[in-house]
């Protein structure tokens, strides 16, 4: 059976005391140390990540408005290069329009010194016909039928010539 004693009851107690303060000194005082320690690392692993996500959030900001300054700067070089694109085709126009009146004037200067040159040749031919035709009238004889036949012969000239 099972006896139950006083003196097994004390040492059991004495012995429970004994491995409570055995484990408390060896045991849990290094278990607790390991914890504590185990807990600051966390602590400052948290701190440090705390400190990284406020810095990622910076740099985040700090990115968006770069951004935004860089896509307002985008946005004035296209208005400014449309503007000078703009300028340019007007000069180009304005150049081309200037040319061409200038061109056209050079042309109805270039025509009329064309058509003065063929009139003042017309009249060259003109006179000469007239001299020819004078010369020959001076050299034959002068009835109504040979005069009728030289202006004939004339105006014939005339008409070939100026094809």
């Amino acid at each position: 059976m099972l006896n139950i004693s006083i003196m097994n009851i004390v040492y059991t107690v004495i012995n429970l005391l004994i491995l409570y303060v055995v484990f408390r000194l060896f045991l849990f005082k290094r278990v607790d140390a390991i914890l504590i320690r185990r807990r600051e690392e966390i602590e400052h692993a948290t701190d440090e990540a705390m400190k990284k996500e406020k810095e990622a959030e910076e740099l985040k900001e700090s990115y968006a408005k770069k951004l935004q300054e860089v896509g307002r700067e985008c946005d004035e070089l296209v208005a400014q290069s449309k503007k000078d694109g703009y300028d340019e085709y007007d000069r180009i126009i304005n150049d081309a329009k200037s040319k061409a009146e200038q061109i056209i004037v050079e042309a109805k200067h270039n025509a009329q010194i064309e058509a003065q040159r063929e009139k003042d040749a017309y009249v060259s031919e003109l006179t000469d016909l007239v001299v020819h035709a004078a010369n020959k009238i001076a050299v034959s004889k002068h009835d109504e039928e040979t005069d009728k036949e030289l202006y004939n012969k004339f105006i014939f000239e005339a008409i070939e010539k100026s094809e």
